[in-house]
């Protein structure tokens, strides 16, 4: 009797567990469909694609390249010596007060502003994998530091872009400002996802990992062996992210030749795609000012797909969760594009 309750229970173990064994594969199988639909792509639209990844590839080497690389080497530098407790001490009772961060979390957020997709997300990957925060509070500063950076939305998008110099500084803060919000309201406000922090200092947030032996008062010191180290993965970043947004430039090209120039949804795909293309598809069409500076905004919120790669390459040695940081994203462009529309039909001249 007791055999045959074993076995049963192991009958109910493999069929309840055989339904769960196939979404892997299916995965992996979609996986494939996908590389070969788009070599398909690049056969069937040769010139497209040759004018796509073209583009792209000019833009990472003539403004992503000399943008980010430094602020990416610069940011391992900053990590390797551990400066960033310094620097953490020094904005932690504004960083807290505004964003609700722990003196660890505080690097993250400043690197993010000010330099964008995707160093916001590698400081945050490399602080979560040197313990300086815990997995929960990686993946709410995710959700926030990850986003054009102020030079883009200021000088690209507002100046070269839609010719409105006047609303730069409008533009970064509604970006900005949602971003922070939809984080907020994301990890906050559904039960399953809200994080909690201690306002009191821990090991944790000294880049300590708990079990380990006190490191607190010894500083690296900086070395060469340090700065190549540095250069070698700021080149290994810089590269994954030349790579997508090539790619990432051929879908967005063939869609931009083929039908009319202005459909709505056009436009929005391609911007999706990425996001470069599309704010400069969308800046030369002939949509109205406001329904151009709502769809940008929009857009640039979510960070196209071509940045969601970019990201999800930078994350991947940790365990934080890229559906999560999607989830986010979505609801940073719903509130951005509402926060934009309001923007452009009540307060701007």
């Amino acid at each position: 009797m007791q055999l045959l309750t074993q076995v049963t229970a192991v009958q109910k173990k493999s069929k309840n567990a055989g339904p769960r064994q196939t979404f892997p594969a299916n995965k992996k199988i979609f996986s494939k469909a996908g590389i070969i639909l788009f070599l398909a792509i690049i056969l069937f639209f040769p010139s497209s694609s040759y004018q796509g990844a073209k583009k792209g590839l000019l833009l990472w080497f003539n403004t992503i390249l000399p943008t980010l690389l430094p602020f990416i080497i610069i940011s391992n530098l900053i990590i390797g010596l551990q400066l960033t407790r310094p620097l953490s001490k020094l904005l932690y009772p504004v960083f807290h007060t505004f964003f609700g961060v722990s003196r660890g979390g505080c690097y993250p957020v400043l690197m993010g502003f000010l330099s964008g997709i995707p160093v916001g997300a590698k400081s945050v990957a490399d602080l979560v994998n040197k313990g300086s925060i815990d997995k929960e509070e990686g993946q709410y500063l995710l959700g926030f530091c990850n986003n054009a950076s102020p030079m883009f939305i200021m000088s690209f998008i507002a100046i070269t872009q839609l010719k409105r110099p006047g609303i730069r500084f409008e533009l970064l803060f509604i970006l900005y400002f949602t971003a922070v919000l939809s984080s907020f309201l994301y990890f906050y406000l559904f039960p399953k996802q809200s994080i909690h922090r201690k306002p009191t200092v821990s090991m944790m947030e000294y880049g300590q990992k708990p079990g380990l032996k006190s490191i607190i008062g010894v500083t690296p010191k900086f070395d060469f062996a340090l700065l190549d180290s540095a250069i070698m993965d700021g080149f290994e970043v810089i590269t994954k992210v030349g790579g997508d947004i090539i790619l990432f430039s051929i879908p967005a090209q063939i869609i931009s030749n083929i039908g009319p120039s202005d459909n709505y949804l056009k436009l929005l795909a391609i911007g999706i795609l990425e996001i470069t293309t599309g704010i400069s598809q969308i800046s030369h069409s002939t949509l109205d000012m406001n329904t151009k500076i709502a769809f940008i905004t929009m857009i640039t919120a979510f960070g196209g797909l071509s940045g969601l790669a970019q990201t999800k390459s930078v994350i991947n040695n940790t365990r934080l969760s890229i559906a999560a940081y999607v989830k986010v994203k979505l609801l940073h462009m719903l509130i951005a594009f509402i926060t934009a529309a309001f923007y452009v039909r009540f307060i701007m001249n």
